[in-house]
């Protein structure tokens, strides 16, 4: 810690305060009450942890804490009583009690662990404290990009639009084609930029349902057709028939495949041809489905196969017609699929080319807004995939 901290010991019990001050007092700057209301009082004074009784002659210690973590939710606040129950546990926690000590505990432990249980509560309240503030800068800046950036970008496009509808002079026109295409070009990488923070802050979440994964690629593929025919490639789907439902979000999955299938257009040359599986895989005893993405183009190096799923992370290759992407569409499909608890990574071609594979776990619905927004745990499937 770069100071002492402050602590407030509340405890009606002279002899309690007596010796919880002898124990800690060498380690903080210690201040002690015997009542409710100088408790109350007191608490509002910014003590970085209070060690707080829960029966007063005057009061109810559960609720000084409640009304303490309403005030500031990241003071730590410690319960101490004599009360064993489980109940008086419950009633602690419940009010944002950061840790309970019974008094016949606290009486008989080494010093030393109390003030390391202070220590460790009090950072971890401090770190809590400058993630929320985090996010909360992140999110304003955000708003500050969608607006402020992406605004100008768009008036712009919608400037160069009708220019193109007009008669010009032909090396004009040039200029104008170029101009729309440069812009058309920046505006899509801040539109990646902005959905990659969101991601990657957690701001996004999911929105998750039961989904046949075979939907999501069906819509995606009907819509990417006419890419794919503009260079003669083409683009074939063969999906494995009654498929385990995923909990996933349906957007997000439609995004993934987008993504995946226009790059690889991108790198295949004309007349190759893209395939888009799906099966029910298991990995370590738990069902799952992959979905892979299959084209005969010009494949990525093995230096290469980190460094594209890194934000801004690029192939050393460029499109069959000198195509350059921003830099960020792998790392949203990796970080889409990872919220949904699966992996994404790359295998050669059985006929060249590359294969992209996502695995996705078969999930039950989740029980809260944070499970939504996190998914499961992380599950690493690729030593027992490494063949179609």
């Amino acid at each position: 810690m770069d100071r002492r901290l402050s602590v407030l010991i509340a405890d009606d019990e002279p002899i309690i305060r007596h010796r919880v001050c002898m124990m800690i007092g060498n380690a903080f700057c210690v201040d002690e009450v015997d009542r409710a209301e100088t408790a109350r009082q007191a608490s509002a004074d910014g003590y970085d942890a209070i060690v707080l009784d829960i029966v007063f002659p005057d009061g109810n210690g559960i609720d000084i804490c409640r009304e303490i973590k309403q005030r500031d939710p990241y003071c730590t606040v410690v319960i101490s009583s004599s009360m064993e129950s489980v109940d008086a546990w419950n009633d602690a926690f419940r009010a944002g009690a950061d840790g309970y000590l019974e008094k016949r505990e606290l009486l008989n432990l080494d010093p030393r662990k109390i003030v390391l249980m202070i220590e460790n509560l009090v950072e971890r309240n401090r770190l809590k404290r400058r993630t929320e503030e985090l996010t909360k800068r992140q999110a304003e800046l955000l708003s500050i990009l969608s607006h402020d950036v992406r605004a100008p970008f768009q008036v712009l496009l919608g400037t160069i639009e009708l220019l193109r509808k007009g008669q010009m002079p032909p090396d004009v026109a040039d200029k104008v084609e170029t101009l729309h295409r440069c812009a058309g070009d920046q505006l899509a990488f801040i539109n990646s930029l902005l959905e990659f923070l969101r991601l990657e802050s957690g701001m996004a979440g999911l929105r998750r349902i039961a989904v046949d994964m075979n939907l999501p690629v069906n819509q995606t593929l009907q819509g990417l057709r006419v890419l794919a025919e503009q260079k003669s490639i083409s683009l074939e789907a063969r999906l494995e028939d009654e498929l385990p439902e995923v909990f996933a979000d349906l957007a997000r999955i439609s995004q993934l495949i987008h993504n995946l299938v226009t790059n690889a257009i991108k790198f295949t040359q004309p007349g190759g041809s893209i395939v888009v599986t799906s099966r029910r895989t298991a990995y370590s005893g738990m069902e799952g489905v992959e979905l892979a993405v299959a084209d005969t183009g010009i494949g990525i190096k093995p230096e290469d196969r980190e460094r594209v799923f890194q934000r801004f992370g690029r192939s050393t290759a460029e499109g069959t017609q000198g195509e350059r992407g921003t830099g960020l569409g792998l790392s949203i499909c990796r970080e889409i699929v990872q919220l949904h608890g699966g992996t994404l990574w790359i295998d050669d071609g059985a006929t060249g080319g590359t294969t992209m594979r996502a695995w996705f776990p078969v999930m039950t619905a989740p029980e809260s807004d944070e499970c939504r927004t996190v998914g499961c745990a992380h599950i690493d499937p690729r030593p027992r995939a490494a063949t179609g």
